[in-house]
């Protein structure tokens, strides 16, 4: 009857589900927290029977179940009975992303529902090096900092021993791993290191620009050196101290050779 039609438009509009947005850690279970809200203010339970998520591009379902009978993506399920909250596991990089709910209840079919997926990982701590290894004072000297492991892409800082921030002069590069995840890898260039700068300092920031970690190094200059500045240097010392020892020997056996006679 029209009269019957027109209440059940009435009465599907007072149902809905609303989801919020979840941020989930790469590796761990993410839930997507749901709630069927009405306005109606009725206290008959709702029961919910099926419910499928897309994501928005794809055109098949990524999870969907009926009668307690899950298909697709066995990471996803609901929460609990008749709870329209979702739990994911082992959550991944393909799983961010905007996705389209729907359920069916003992009081209608929801749709338009919709929920959002954010995964973040936590960068490993930086590792920080030289080159060259061992810095001439007043000389060039290049500074790398690498971290991985992390997501989404956040920034790599640089400081001095008067927290000087150095960044600006630095150069930042960000890969993808097979498994999606990034590693930033920054570069900072002195054309004339100062040694009263040191330690230098790297910082890892995530993508909201908050401190994961960070690493510094002490210079290693070429005056420090036990023997000298380098490995021929070093040689050419060693031969002149053995040519020296050679002449004293030689003096001390001339000298006792003259006393015997």
């Amino acid at each position: 009857r029209p009269d019957q039609a027109v209440f059940f438009i009435a009465f599907s509009i007072l149902i809905f589900v609303e989801c919020q947005h979840a941020v989930g850690v790469i590796g761990r279970t993410t839930k997507i927290s749901c709630s069927i809200k009405t306005t109606f203010g009725s206290d008959q339970k709702i029961i919910i029977s099926a419910a499928s998520a897309t994501k928005r591009g794809e055109t098949d379902p990524v999870f969907w179940f009926q009668n307690d009978v899950v298909k697709g993506d066995h990471r996803f399920k609901l929460a609990s009975k008749n709870d329209p909250s979702l739990l994911l596991t082992d959550t991944a990089v393909s799983d961010e992303g905007q996705y389209d709910y729907t359920a069916v209840t003992n009081r209608g079919i929801i749709k338009d529902a919709t929920f959002r997926i954010s995964v973040k990982a936590k960068y490993n701590p930086p590792s920080i090096s030289t080159w060259p290894v061992k810095i001439v004072e007043g000389g060039p000297a290049d500074f790398y900092c690498n971290s991985s492991g992390g997501y989404p892409a956040g920034a790599i800082h640089w400081f001095d021993s008067t927290n000087t921030n150095w960044t600006m002069s630095a150069t930042l590069e960000v890969t993808e791993r097979e498994d999606q995840l990034l590693e930033m890898s920054s570069k900072l260039t002195f054309t004339s290191i100062d040694s009263s700068w040191e330690p230098i300092r790297c910082v890892v920031l995530n993508s909201k620009f908050v401190k994961e970690g960070e690493s510094t190094i002490h210079l290693m200059r070429i005056d420090e050196c036990p023997c000298c500045s380098s490995q021929t240097s070093c040689a050419i010392h060693f031969y002149l101290s053995l040519l020296d020892s050679l002449i004293f020997f030689i003096f001390t056996c001339s000298h006792m050779n003259n006393a015997e006679f």
